[in-house]
């Protein structure tokens, strides 16, 4: 038995729905325009990940794990993101790290992704919400990737760290 899923944009509440309805949301009208807020809404959500996990292995909060086949470096992962104002997003803390570790490095992650402040909430044990308190750039968030120039850092005049290229962009399938 096979199924017709041209992709797998399903409805995110609401109740269970039959076959035939889950069909006519994934074909019916509007499913293009759904089908591409939720590619969106995934390259974001990787482009922050991909984002977050640079800054806390740049400024230690990574834990180093020496396996057979090198090194790997642990740090807090992004579960879930909400986009719209505030931009806000939650986060696995690794076994034995608390909020207050992240609390006390907020000022560094800031600058290390390139926003004006976070604040860090503690949810339950092992995970928190980290809320960006001041605008965080579109350009930064995957929005409008064409251009870059040197927004993203501070956004005033040459202030990038680097003038080096850019690393090539995370695409999601």
């Amino acid at each position: 038995m096979f199924t017709i899923t041209p992709h797998p944009v399903v409805p995110a509440d609401g109740p269970e729905r039959s076959g035939l309805a889950r069909l006519w949301y994934q074909l019916g009208p509007g499913s293009r325009r759904r089908h591409a807020r939720a590619r969106a809404e995934a390259q974001r959500l990787t482009l922050l990940q991909e984002r977050w996990q640079q800054a806390c292995h740049h400024i230690g909060l990574g834990l180093m794990i020496y396996t057979p086949s090198g090194v790997v470096v642990a740090v807090p992962r992004v579960a879930r993101a909400d986009f719209s104002p505030p931009v806000s997003f939650t986060v696995s803390l690794r076994p034995g790290q608390g909020a207050a570790d992240l609390e006390a490095a907020a000022p560094r992650l800031a600058r290390a992704l390139g926003v004006a402040g976070l604040r860090v909430d503690e949810l339950a044990a092992g995970w928190v919400n980290v809320v960006v308190v001041e605008a965080w750039d579109a350009v930064d968030l995957g929005v409008d990737r064409g251009n870059r120039g040197n927004r993203g850092y501070g956004g005033v005049g040459n202030d990038r760290p680097d003038d080096g290229p850019w690393p090539p962009e995370r695409r999601v399938a």
